[in-house]
């Protein structure tokens, strides 16, 4: 299946760090989510809260591998991104290791449909998934909450 988009961003901080500020729910809620109900374990569905958007939304952990991959799945009605009909959204997180012991994180979604509805809520998850990068950036690199 072919990519909607791919994000990218270099994290100065080494890739295990990088990996586990998104796996480990304590980490995540330093910048990214208000709560989430658990890591992100493999088969597992977890629970994103934002307080400030008053909102929890479930992703469903597909597939890990330590230090290089995170596939999840969002439903593209329960994220309320679609209104005509429903279908499963891929989330895909690369983390490349650097010669110079830093990171490249590259997000990725895979699975719109290319109607008006498709379009839009990718364009706006693009914009989310560009926002999570820039705010892990700035947390991990600088100790920086830029919510």
């Amino acid at each position: 299946m072919a990519r909607n988009y791919t994000v990218q961003t270099k994290i100065l901080r080494p890739v295990e760090e990088v990996f586990d500020a998104i796996v480990a729910r304590e980490k995540l809620c330093n910048y990214f989510t208000s709560q989430a109900s658990s890591d992100l374990e493999e088969g597992s569905e977890v629970r994103w809260r934002w307080a400030h958007y008053e909102i929890e939304l479930p992703v469903v952990v597909d597939r890990i591998v330590a230090n290089e991959l995170i596939e999840l799945t969002l439903d593209s009605a329960v994220w309320k991104k679609t209104v005509s009909e429903s279908y499963p959204v891929k989330v895909i997180f690369e983390f490349e290791a650097l010669d110079d012991g830093n990171t490249m994180l590259s997000i990725s979604e895979e699975g719109w449909k290319t109607d008006a509805d498709g379009l839009k809520g990718s364009h706006d998850n693009c914009g989310g998934w560009t926002h999570m990068a820039m705010c892990l950036k700035a947390w991990i690199e600088h100790d920086i909450d830029l919510r």
